[in-house]
């Protein structure tokens, strides 16, 4: 297999199948879009707008067309991160969820939540970053994660669909160019490429072939998704009763309880529009307000503050003084 990393595992048991090299630390390019997608599509309501900022259509490489100011809903934002690779996509969600910082921070909580201890998230839509790195083992843990959620899956069984901004009437076109979802490759559930100088080409894929759904991933391959994936996918299909399980991918941990908020609006120049604190809290943006408990005074100060009044009430400054000294020892 012409590729310096690479594994196929049973995303239902988490069995590896076979594999090169799964933990050799990569850069992941566009591959990384399936995290940002784990991360924000349960975190973010689909159906509310944002409107993409100068940091969102100043992104280099594949983009869909965003403009800055014009809102576009949520739900089609992430079909052109995924249908189309679109880096202002991909920057435009991080922004709705309360901005880069913020969306990196819950990438890295959720990758590691995922088992995907190798991968570390610097830009939401896999440009190259000097730390920027993951492993094929890891690619294949996100993918495997991300075909559990259904709004992902149907994105990923696309093959083209119409944005339109509610607001100005733009529309744009976007195709999917998962080559083995528009050839209909039997069993196929979808796929996602990546293509930087650094990283070279990389790329996660899923079928259902032998009774098996099948997870794959490869980094700096030299053959393209429609040669490599179903090669391993046909591979495992036909030895399927002679395979033995060479390992397993990581059991994720609980998800947390999440809370779907709206897009959070940012300014063109950067930051969070005024008005939005509730919004920046549930993200996570901003810390939480404490509660009437935990601001309420602790027994010990109130019974300072009742001797400190007692003892001016009563005028025994001196028995107020040392029950002062003595309580705040304690």
């Amino acid at each position: 297999m012409v590729a310096q990393s690479w594994i196929v595992a049973d995303a239902d048991t988490g069995e590896i199948l076979a594999s090169k090299d799964p933990d050799r630390k990569l850069p992941p390019a566009s591959t990384l879009k399936m995290l940002t997608a784990v991360s924000l599509i349960d975190r973010l309501d689909g159906d509310s707008l944002f409107a993409p900022t100068l940091q969102d259509i100043a992104q280099p490489g594949t983009k869909i067309g965003l403009r800055a100011g014009t809102p576009f809903v949520v739900s089609d934002l992430f079909a052109g991160m995924i249908m189309n690779s679109g880096n202002d996509a991909a920057s435009a969600l991080a922004n709705a969820y309360g901005g880069w910082e913020n969306t990196l921070a819950l990438m890295n909580s959720e990758a590691a939540r995922l088992g995907a201890t190798n991968t570390h998230a610097v830009t939401p839509n896999g440009l190259d970053k000097n730390d920027q790195l993951s492993t094929s083992a890891d690619l294949a843990t996100i993918l495997r994660a991300a075909i559990k959620i259904p709004e992902i899956r149907t994105i990923l069984a696309t093959k083209e669909q119409w944005m339109e901004s509610p607001t100005t009437g733009r529309k744009m076109k976007l195709y999917n160019d998962n080559a083995m979802l528009q050839w209909d490759y039997p069993g196929h559930i979808g796929a996602k490429t990546g293509y930087t100088s650094r990283a070279g080409t990389t790329l996660v894929a899923a079928s259902e072939r032998g009774g098996r759904t099948l997870v794959m991933a490869a980094m700096r391959t030299g053959m393209k998704m429609n040669v490599i994936a179903p090669r391993l996918f046909d591979w495992v299909a036909e030895n399927d009763k002679e395979l033995t399980a060479i390992g397993t991918l990581p059991q994720p941990e609980p998800p947390s309880d999440v809370q779907a908020i709206p897009a959070i609006a940012m300014e063109q120049e950067g930051g969070p529009a005024p008005g939005q604190e509730e919004l920046l809290r549930l993200a996570g943006a901003l810390p939480a307000i404490p509660t009437v408990e935990q601001t309420a005074p602790t027994s010990n100060s109130r019974v300072i503050l009742g001797g400190i009044a007692a003892a001016i009430l009563g005028g025994i400054a001196a028995l107020s003084y040392r029950r002062r000294r003595t309580l705040d020892s304690d």
